[in-house]
């Protein structure tokens, strides 16, 4: 058994920056992190702060925030102050969404994505898509319900929307397009918290707790 000693003297508050407060992945990952860093040190507080994508890249590269998440790996991989635990929160399952049949990935040559989602950015240049860009995932799935799009890509949350918002031509793939891995990324300054947190994580993984909170939130795991 590993013990980790109080690591609460090396900041008390550290400063999150996230996206969309509404959205279930978004709320998901936030309870997740909160449920990580309480089995670290409950003494470290958590600040949250609303914050683009590029800014807050450029916030934590300068070390005005302390802590990014729901990133890849690829986003700060050139960026030296910045730290990732080896262990990934989770996986999130990206789906192709069509109208009545879904085509193989290959095939596709303009999909529809929500705008900001930088993972339906990144599976769209794997496969050289044109990328439709929209505002929300609603409006994506209206255009492939009423056959103004072909397909739409989006993690699989969006799936509970088909029958609340009564989309009866539009069909989910039988298999994901891509699972990617989500991670914290941290300033340089919290390195001795890395460790902990691969440890941290480990255990939530291995109980089932954040494979229940994701579940919680709505979105399949």
């Amino acid at each position: 058994m590993v013990c980790w000693l109080p690591l609460s003297a090396l900041a008390n508050t550290l400063t999150v920056a996230y996206r969309d407060h509404t959205g279930a992945m978004s709320s998901a990952t936030k309870t997740i992190v909160e449920q990580v860093f309480n089995a670290v040190d409950s003494n470290i507080e958590l600040s949250w702060i609303e914050m683009p994508l590029a800014r807050a890249e450029n916030a934590l590269a300068k070390g005005i925030i302390d802590i990014d998440f729901g990133r890849t790996r690829l986003v700060y991989q050139d960026t030296p102050q910045v730290l990732y635990p080896t262990e990934s929160l989770f996986s999130v399952d990206y789906y192709l969404f069509g109208h009545t049949y879904v085509l193989n990935p290959e095939d596709y040559q303009r999909v529809v994505g929500v705008i900001g989602d930088q993972l339906a950015l990144m599976i769209a240049d794997r496969y050289q898509w044109d990328m439709v860009p929209v505002r929300t995932e609603r409006a994506a799935l209206n255009m492939v319900n009423s056959n103004r799009a072909q397909a739409m890509v989006g993690y699989v949350g969006i799936a509970s929307m088909l029958e609340k918002e009564q989309l009866t031509t539009v069909r989910m793939a039988d298999s994901p397009v891509e699972s990617i891995p989500i991670y914290l990324a941290i300033h340089q300054r919290h390195q001795a918290l890395i460790e902990p947190l691969n440890a941290s994580i480990r255990k939530m993984k291995k109980s089932g707790e954040i494979t229940a909170l994701l579940e919680k939130h709505g979105i399949p795991h």
